[in-house]
């Protein structure tokens, strides 16, 4: 069973990682996978800044 430090230790370096290496539609869309509703629960410049792109690179993404 993995503790919980050795869980958030796997998120931050999931993190870490999709920051680094993915481009920010991939990043969009991983996340599009893992919490759909995300986008009905909080507000754009909240997910925009999760994703670590701009307000503009998310709408544009979204279209």
């Amino acid at each position: 069973m993995i503790s919980v430090m050795g869980t958030l230790m796997i998120n931050l370096e999931r993190r870490i990682y999709t920051l680094q290496y993915m481009t920010a539609k991939e990043r969009y869309y991983q996340m599009m996978e893992e919490e759909p509703d995300i986008l009905l629960r909080a507000p754009l410049g909240a997910v925009a800044s999760y994703l670590g792109m701009s307000q503009e690179t998310l709408s544009r993404i979204r279209r």
